[in-house]
């Protein structure tokens, strides 16, 4: 990366610079650069302009970084604004470091902006979405032609919509991506734009170095005056005060909850868990943005000044006394005025960081479809409660601020030593946040309509009836407490109609009657001998559809999807067949294949045996195989050695006639039990755990 600087005013006058860089394909000698840097230096701004080729935008936004490094460390200069600028792929090297810088950029200037490739403006969304992502406070300067082939005028009107940052643009009648025009010299496109561009800077920079709002300080000097001063303390001011109070402790209460800094945690345990993998994701880069207002937050020590206002405030028998004596301690004025600056300042913080809450939680909430659906549940549900949280701190700070207004009038009446001297309060909370955060201060609906209800009882219960006035006419709502259960005795209850709720659900099926599989079963074997019986695959082919036909109407849905796979095999051996080859082996093996196919009849039937005798029968057919195999296998082939004693011999056959006795004997048991298992459908459920020992 080379660099070069041009500077034509004295030292003393330079306290602005603009560094800009190339598109793509160029380098930092670029014709339009070159002259708008000539342009620049000779209206007093410092330009510098470098060079990195490549089309990596990574890399390209890390060079620059390092020449706003190193335009921070000359000494030579006093720097206090910084822009940056570039054309085409440069502008959004220039827009990317400006959202990671935020407050330090005071502008971004934007020749040419590729909002999406030649003839692809399907993808302008990740080319703008480091523009979206701009605070409110950035400025940015778009330099664009007509006829620009990749930045569409409509597309690039319709983004603007979503883009938080003030944006001016310039449009260049006829202009082509590299700002040249029919009919149209280069220089004279070049001097309108270094003319807007010069323009835009000192405008901009008037404003910049205007003063500046106090309240958007993170540090507010503290007042060098007393804190507290006597004035006549009246049951009006008595009332103020005491509202002040409440006021102020419901907002420290909120901030200091356990849930709220739980919350808190929550979000810094997921962006450092997060940092490596999930950088690149939008969600994790709202996130970031939720991170930096929560820091700032703290920065800006509100908690604390919250608690210096409750300790200078008269308590409770202080304001008794001043009552009574006529004169009372209260905050002073400039104390006042400290912190109207200080929840001003919280206020207009809080409300951007419900904005990207929000935006937050939508992006997340998309996700939700598509990926990672439990992190993006857990992120949903932390922005959610958060935002609740940092909602019922703004709602205090606004009833706060108010009443921090009238003592201040009050105060200011009585001893007037003012603190502000160039700027005025706001008189109302939602004036001053804008018309897009006054839906914010309005309490919820539910919380409007007060009802007043009767006392609680000793034991902290509500009163059976309750009254409600409404429109001065009392009405008597009694409450519906449900019918008195006597317990203890048997109650014969029918339960069927209970179960015509679950209609929805679906029913067991019931069992098969015998007819039914004595049809199944002559139908499969009229199937198997159609089947033995084709001679060719044409002939089996029609059998099969017929087949498949039938095994659907009777919902066997397992062999109806192995005939149908085996048909668009036996289709392509009937192509075969019917071009001359010879498939009768082919034949021959498909017909066994579709034989053992319709003869699958799915798992055996289940019956009712218990584990044990389950595993016991197990175990003796294990036992007699062995037996058998020891006793009734060839002498050749035996391994029983040949010195076996006939007392052992007889042993052997001892025992296999007593295994094949009891074998002999369980036999049967199979037979009859699923009859026995079908017949107790129609037991009583007692008499069937009575059976099984439960």
């Amino acid at each position: 990366m080379s660099l070069l600087y041009l500077q034509f005013a004295s030292v003393e006058d330079v306290n602005t610079t603009v560094i800009l860089t190339h598109g793509a394909g160029g380098d930092m000698n670029f014709r339009h650069l070159v002259s708008l840097a000539r342009a620049l230096a000779s209206h007093g701004f410092l330009c510098l302009r470098f060079t990195c080729k490549g089309f990596n935008l990574t890399h390209r936004v890390k060079a620059f970084h390092a020449a706003w490094d190193y335009m921070k460390a000359l000494k030579k200069f006093t720097i206090k604004h910084i822009y940056l600028g570039g054309r085409s792929m440069g502008c959004r090297a220039a827009v990317a470091l400006a959202r990671q810088l935020n407050d330090a950029v005071q502008g971004v200037i934007c020749l040419s902006f590729p909002l999406h490739p030649p003839g692809q403006m399907q993808t302008h969304r990740q080319r703008s979405e480091d523009l979206r992502m701009l605070p409110e406070h950035t400025r940015v300067l778009f330099v664009s032609g007509t006829e620009d082939n990749m930045c569409d005028r409509d597309l690039f009107n319709r983004v603007l919509k979503d883009v938080l940052a003030e944006v001016d643009v310039l449009w260049v009648q006829g202009g082509s991506h590299g700002l040249t025009a029919k009919g149209r010299t280069e220089d004279s496109i070049m001097d309108e734009v270094n003319l807007k561009v010069i323009t835009w800077i000192k405008e901009k920079g008037a404003q910049r170095n205007m003063p500046g709002e106090p309240w958007n300080r993170v540090n507010i000097p503290f007042p060098s005056a007393i804190s507290s001063i006597h004035i006549e303390f009246t049951s009006t001011a008595d009332t103020i005060v005491k509202t002040l109070c409440v006021e102020n402790q419901k907002v420290l209460n909120i901030l200091r909850s356990e849930i709220l800094q739980t919350e808190i945690r929550v979000l810094y345990k997921l962006l450092y868990n997060l940092n490596n993998s999930y950088r690149g994701n939008k969600t994790f880069k709202g996130l970031q943005q939720v991170e930096q207002c929560i820091n700032r937050l703290k920065n800006m020590k509100l908690e604390s000044a919250l608690q210096e206002l409750a300790d200078v405030c008269p308590k409770k028998i202080k304001r008794q006394v001043g009552i009574k004596m006529g004169k009372c301690e209260v905050p002073s004025q400039p104390m006042l005025e400290w912190i109207c600056l200080k929840v001003l300042g919280a206020a207009r913080l809080l409300s951007c960081t419900l904005t990207r809450c929000s935006r937050t939680f939508v992006v997340s909430k998309q996700q939700i479809r598509w990926e990672f659906v439990v992190l993006n549940m857990v992120i949903t549900s932390m922005l959610s409660r958060l935002w609740v949280m940092f909602r019922g701190v703004l709602v205090g700070l606004s009833a706060l601020y108010h009443q921090v207004l009238e003592l201040l009038r009050d105060v200011a009446q009585a001893q007037p030593m003012p603190y502000l001297t160039d700027i005025a309060l706001p008189a109302d909370m939602a004036q001053f946040l804008g018309p897009s955060c006054t839906s914010l201060l309005k309490k919820h609906p539910a919380y409007e309509s007060h009802v007043e209800p009767k006392a609680l009882n000793r034991q902290g219960n509500m009163p059976a009836s309750v009254e409600v006035t409404k429109k001065k006419q009392p009405k008597r709502i009694k409450e519906d407490l449900g019918i008195a259960i006597e317990r203890g005795h048997d109650v014969e209850l029918d339960i069927e109609p209970f179960f015509k709720v679950f209609q929805g659900f679906r029913k067991v099926p019931k069992a098969k009657s015998l007819p039914e599989d004595s049809h199944q079963t002559n139908k499969k074997e009229e199937f198997k001998k159609q089947v033995q019986e084709a001679a060719t695959f044409a002939q089996l082919s029609a059998h099969l559809e017929e087949m498949i036909v039938w095994y659907k109407s009777q919902k066997m849905e397992k062999e109806k999807r192995l005939l149908t796979f085996l048909h668009l095999k036996c289709q392509r051996m009937k192509c075969l067949e019917a071009a001359g080859c010879n498939v009768w082996r082919k034949l021959r093996s498909f017909k066994r294949e579709v034989w053992w196919t319709s003869s699958t009849v799915g798992s055996k039937k289940k019956t009712f045996r218990l584990p044990v005798a389950t595993s016991r029968t197990a175990w003796q057919q294990r036992r007699l195989q062995m037996v058998k195999s020891r006793c009734l296998s060839p002498r050749g082939k035996t391994s029983v050695k040949q010195t076996r004693t006939a007392r052992q011999r007889e042993k052997s056959r001892l025992l296999l006639s007593k295994l094949l006795k009891c074998n002999h004997q369980s036999k049967p048991a199979h037979k009859v039990m699923p009859q026995t298992s079908a017949s107790y459908n129609h037991d009583d459920i007692d008499d069937i755990f009575a059976s099984v020992g439960l």
